[in-house]
């Protein structure tokens, strides 16, 4: 019997440091599901502190595919428990000045408020879950939850509708009030990379005290940025104003045609006969000087008084001009030759060709021709060569 009685004692000694530590009325002993989905009730109808506009009850669908949430009222009541034994934690750890670990109380309660919600789209729960956001700091979320409650037409008692419409006029003293209007519909409004609203809005945003960027994007509109200034206590309006998309059509304009030009026969060139007769001629005219000079150094060879020396620098002379004579004369008749060629089987078809061919456009067909001037090779007659007679 006296084992019992000490058994019993030091079981209360060492059971006595636990039960001071519960709060009052003792703390629970609660397990969250391990399942890492966090209820969206938590953020109902916000983006953090970033403001809010509506207050739609959570989609009971999970976006991620996942089988629907169930509803189930005995579920959500076990949820909406759990979450008030979190808050008294919380409460608990924040009387002791534990602020971390009531914090983490506080977002473990969001959490089980989110299933509750879930589980019975009980609209009176985000009362409950309203407070929880105040304590966190979410001072626009709570006034979003609130403000739910409060203009709720079903499911919410008079009583309960009051307590939020009060509590959510105290936290208008610390947030602001921004009503906006556009001048389209479908107007998805984001701050940064989150969406928090889309035209027409029923009720104002509610932002925390501070200067945010709006970005306001719709089809067929330019998209527009705009920087707004929201003051604790304050309610403003604001007018957005989208410019539409101008589309501008060009008409295609018909380019004129080009004109075909059309062009008729070449006018033959007259190049090669210049060229040839000035070569004939330049040939010719070298040859008959060194053909004088070959004769006369060969008249200088047959003198009767020149000397050995005389006669022999003749006869290598004139040699070397009868050779120079002889291909200047070669050379003009082949000048000659091509010149009469070109002139002939060249120059004088073309000119046929081009006396044959019909006026160019625009040409009077009765206009008198214009003569032209022909040019045409000079031949000597007697230019069949020149001959050095005698020898050396």
């Amino acid at each position: 019997m006296g084992r019992r009685i000490a058994f019993v004692v030091l079981a209360a000694v060492f059971a006595l440091p636990k039960a001071m530590a519960q709060p009052a009325g003792g703390e629970p002993d609660i397990e969250m599901e391990p399942d890492g989905s966090a209820g969206s009730a938590g953020s109902a109808g916000s983006a953090g502190s970033a403001g809010s506009a509506g207050s739609a009850a959570p989609t009971p669908a999970p976006a991620d595919g996942s089988a629907p949430v169930v509803k189930d009222p005995k579920v959500a009541k076990k949820w909406q428990l759990a979450a008030q034994q979190l808050v008294q934690k919380g409460d608990y750890s924040t009387r002791k000045n534990k602020p971390d670990d009531a914090k983490a109380q506080y977002e473990n309660a969001l959490t089980a408020y989110g299933k509750a919600i879930e589980a019975s789209d009980d609209v009176s729960l985000r009362y409950e879950l309203g407070l929880v956001d105040e304590k966190l700091g979410k001072l626009d979320v709570a006034a979003t939850n609130m403000r739910a409650v409060a203009t709720a037409k079903t499911g919410v008692k008079p009583d309960l509708a009051k307590k939020a419409s009060a509590k959510f006029d105290e936290l208008t003293t610390k947030v602001g009030l921004v009503s906006l209007t556009l001048n389209t519909e479908g107007v998805t409004i984001s701050l940064g990379d989150v969406e928090i609203g889309k035209s027409p809005l029923t009720e104002p945003m509610i932002f925390m005290p501070g200067t945010y960027t709006l970005s306001f994007a719709a089809d067929g509109y330019q998209p527009k940025d705009s920087e707004i200034k929201v003051e604790a206590g304050s309610e403003s309006e604001r007018a957005i104003e989208l410019e539409p998309i101008k589309i501008v059509v060009n008409p295609i304009k018909n380019e004129p045609d080009a004109p075909v030009v059309v062009t008729g026969p070449r006018q033959p060139s007259k190049i090669p006969l210049y060229v040839g007769a000035g070569a004939t001629i330049a040939l010719g005219t070298v040859g008959i000087i060194t053909g004088v000079l070959a004769v006369s150094q060969h008249s200088t060879f047959v003198a009767g008084g020149s000397t050995k020396v005389e006669r022999e620098d003749a006869k290598a002379n004139g040699t070397t001009l009868a050779h120079v004579t002889d291909v200047m004369f070669l050379t003009a008749v082949g000048a000659a030759g091509f010149t009469a060629y070109w002139y002939f089987f060249k120059y004088k078809p073309a000119q046929r060709k081009l006396s044959e061919a019909p006026a160019p456009a625009g040409r009077d067909p009765n206009a008198p021709e214009i003569s032209k001037v022909d040019v045409v090779p000079w031949v000597q007659p007697s230019g069949g060569g020149f001959s050095v007679s005698g020898a050396f």
